[in-house]
């Protein structure tokens, strides 16, 4: 991934770029949006950064000046320009910096796209053969490099030309006659989180780089980090042996401090292309590390048939719980919560079901840090939050706490979400109020607002409850009812100010809204 900061003093400019464009399908990931140039500044000055997408002109520090300041800190660096001026005299700077593109407002969504597409091919082009003059062959040393096309791997998400094309220039020098794939994954990530985010992620870097170190001197494999508490792993040991040193690793991270880990691994692989399913098959396994233990090795023979598919379910239904979460679709969450419990009914000891409740609010932990949150940041949970399960004495009283903390998630992400979007709607609003007698538009709305009017629908359908052109229509017909009952104007005056050229249509309009014409209207006022 090609790493971008995003500046523009206009909010909702900055805004429309960050959430229409699509950057991962890019390659490309935005580690910055600004719209404080300054702030913009400190971060360049602190990081690497392939790509520059910047308004021209901002107060205190100009596009221009802060291209240049950030080519000296990186020369590679890729440049798009966005500016609202047709100036020549900003397009001759642009192009005295070798600007790669230069766009003007409002921004078309695909020119733009097309813009970072090239961008992204020159950077591609020259990270090639810069990357095979510094690694001479190998990439070892760059542990971003090692870390991505590692994960890559294990998650079968790159086409096979390309990963083929990228192995030949640095190879893994993996060898699949004795290869499988494993995953390690610290334990009681749950019970920690009340110690504070920042001092967690500390704790965590410092516990996986100590994995990794372990891994490289034991010569298990290769290995990537997969997420904040998952560790992946292509095992190069004789297929005999990977359980046993899969076992020393997990009791060396016990011995070594107070983390524990959990192992698991998938079949072994004989090709490059079955790596991925390797690797599903250990995340599978360890799904099941609530009916087996933890601070163990889970290998496949210790999964049983009927465990497998008991496994094989949960993760299904586990990612449709936390969908329906995300999605604020509150009665698909109540029946996830009975499809999880029915796998729970089967149970024949109650320590189990405290077990696959804590398993559930643990996936569930994990899952809300791909949203970059945390029970500690949406819920305020401390440490001992979750002791209250044991409190709980039956099944269904498992399921409403559950239910509740879910629905709580659910709301608060929602609300979120709508805060984000109450600015825009409340700009948005006093615009078109001021507006009402001119012939508006959703595509005007969109082009002013720097938002692709399909995109601006949504959000305002969402934000609103009624699309633009009910909305529209309804602040007329108020205005209208307004105007009307100040004798001074004419109806056909009335229609004008309200944004009716046609005074025909007016009535039309006004007699469906109001079941009353606006004529009869006016002598009752």
């Amino acid at each position: 991934m090609f790493r971008a900061v995003l500046v523009d003093d206009e909010s909702y400019d900055l805004e429309g770029l960050r959430r229409l464009i699509p950057w991962n399908e890019l390659g490309i990931e935005v580690v910055c949006s600004e719209n404080r140039p300054l702030a913009a500044l400190h971060y360049i000055d602190n990081h690497e950064i392939d790509l520059l997408i910047t308004d021209i002109k901002m107060p205190v520090i100009s596009g221009i000046d802060l291209s240049r300041k950030a080519i000296e800190r990186n020369p590679g660096l890729k440049t798009v320009f966005i500016s609202g001026y047709q100036d020549f005299q900003y397009a001759k700077q642009a192009l005295d910096l070798k600007a790669h593109g230069y766009i003007l407002k409002p921004v078309d969504d695909d020119e733009l796209v097309g813009v970072l597409r090239g961008a992204v091919e020159a950077l591609e082009q020259e990270r090639i053969p810069k990357a095979k003059a510094e690694l001479a062959g190998t990439i070892a040393s760059f542990p971003f490099i090692h870390n991505d096309i590692l994960q890559h791997l294990l998650e079968g998400n790159l086409e096979p030309a390309t990963l083929h094309a990228f192995l030949q220039l640095y190879p893994l020098d993996l060898h699949f006659e004795s290869a499988c794939c494993a995953l390690v994954e610290v334990d009681d990530m749950l019970q920690r989180i009340g110690q504070g985010p920042e001092k967690v992620g500390m704790e965590l870097d410092q516990l996986i780089a100590k994995i990794g170190s372990y891994i490289a001197e034991t010569g298990i494999g290769r290995w990537c980090r997969v997420n904040r508490s998952q560790i992946g792993l292509i095992c190069t040991a004789e297929p005999a042996s990977v359980e046993q040193r899969l076992q020393a690793l997990v009791e060396h991270v016990r011995e070594s401090g107070a983390f524990t880990v959990t192992a698991s691994y998938g079949k072994p692989v004989t090709s490059l292309e079955e790596l991925a399913d390797s690797f599903a098959q250990a995340k599978t396994f360890m799904n099941g590390k609530m009916f087996v233990g933890k601070n163990r090795v889970i290998p496949p023979s210790l999964i049983k048939p009927g465990i497998t598919k008991d496994v094989k379910d949960l993760s299904v239904v586990l990612e449709a719980m936390f969908g329906a979460m995300a999605g604020y679709k509150l009665l698909h969450i109540c029946d996830c919560i009975d499809e999880l419990f029915e796998v729970a009914a089967l149970f024949e000891h109650p320590v189990k079901v405290y077990q696959f409740s804590i398993h559930i609010a643990t996936r569930l932990e994990a899952y809300l840090g791909t949203l970059n949150e945390t029970f500690e940041s949406l819920l305020g949970w401390g440490i001992h939050q979750t002791d209250i399960i044991h409190s709980l004495e039956t099944v269904e009283d498992i399921k409403r706490w559950l239910r509740n903390t879910l629905f709580q998630i659910s709301e608060i992400l929602f609300m979120k979400k709508q805060h984000k979007n109450r600015r825009l709607m409340e700009h948005i609003d006093v615009y078109v109020r001021e507006r009402l007698a001119d012939n508006l538009t959703l595509r005007e709305i969109a082009n002013h607002f720097a938002y692709s009017p399909n995109h601006l629908g949504v959000l305002f359908k969402e934000y609103a409850g009624e699309s633009f052109n009910e909305y529209l229509v309804r602040l007329r017909m108020e205005k209208a009812i307004e105007l009307l009952g100040q004798h001074q104007y004419k109806i056909y005056e009335v229609a004008d100010r309200v944004g009716y050229k046609n005074i025909a249509y007016f009535s039309r309009q006004f007699r469906d809204y109001y079941n009353i014409t606006a004529a009869d209207y006016r002598k009752q006022s």
